[in-house]
């Protein structure tokens, strides 16, 4: 089973209105363009399906999901996709916009079956904050779904790390949840939000971190370079193995922007 892990491609039908994809963007190469030019370079016969790791928009209304959409269908035809919200992904325009209800408590979480592999989409999304939590309610639900083992095992996707090198972007998550997700039969975890591509381990199980299609970030002690890398991933999954491929659309960075730190998170 092969398939692709994209995330955070902050699409916007005009990015003129928001203030920080407007300063580090040019009309010629903005992260629409981006996506567009990176759906195009993908043969869809090469994947069984993919997976989209939040901030699919950016602020956006539910038009932009629309144009994500389009955009998939026009480049990937039927490809399956399965896909989880990030910070910047309103609740509203993006539950109309990509056509899903959200639970009581206005999270989209999610639990697909794939030729034997279940395919759980959590909801790290925290009003008013950069970083992400999961709820009791998530927890919940996510134990009885993974009370029966699945036939090919099961993948988690959700949008903010689990763990990181820096504890403050680590989601918050409730007593018991990291001792469920060790005893499970969660074979590997996918996350996106930091644009940048790692692999680290939580619980014992591999967490992967795709590079974002909108821009490249790279984080030092006083200051972050937002860059023009552009990335996905690809994943074979066997019975008993997982091969993880990085893949560049950009293979010469260039800086577009620097902040200095601290800085306000609510641009982001």
């Amino acid at each position: 089973m092969k398939f692709l892990h994209l995330s955070d491609t902050h699409l916007r039908q005009d990015y003129a209105s928001d203030w920080f994809t407007h300063r580090i963007f040019t009309d010629f190469d903005n992260p629409t363009i981006r996506f567009r030019r990176l759906l195009a370079s993908i043969n869809p016969v090469d994947y069984d399906f993919a997976i989209v790791t939040g901030d699919l928009c950016h602020e956006g209304e539910a038009s932009d999901y629309d144009l994500f959409r389009s955009l998939w269908q026009e480049h990937l035809g039927d490809l399956p996709y399965f896909f989880c919200r990030g910070n910047h992904d309103p609740g509203a325009a993006f539950a109309e916009g990509m056509h899903v209800e959200m639970n009581l408590e206005g999270s989209y979480i999610a639990c697909h079956e794939f030729k034997g592999l279940r395919i759980i989409s959590l909801d790290s999304y925290q009003e008013g904050d950069h970083e992400g939590a999961i709820s009791e309610a998530q927890f919940q639900q996510l134990k009885t779904w993974l009370s029966k083992p699945a036939e090919k095992g099961s993948i988690l996707i959700q949008h903010h790390p689990l763990a990181w090198e820096e504890p403050d972007i680590c989601t918050r998550v409730p007593q018991g949840f990291a001792e469920l997700i060790a005893s499970s039969d969660i074979r590997a975890i996918f996350v996106g939000h930091v644009h940048t591509a790692s692999v680290v381990t939580y619980q014992g199980i591999n967490q992967y971190m795709s590079e974002a299609i909108s821009f490249g970030v790279d984080e030092y002690d006083h200051e972050s370079i937002f860059t023009n890398r552009t990335g996905y991933n690809s994943v074979t999954l066997t019975s008993d193995q997982i091969f993880y491929y990085r893949h560049y659309l950009t293979p010469h960075q260039s800086m577009i922007a620097r902040m200095a730190k601290p800085f306000d998170n609510s641009i982001f």
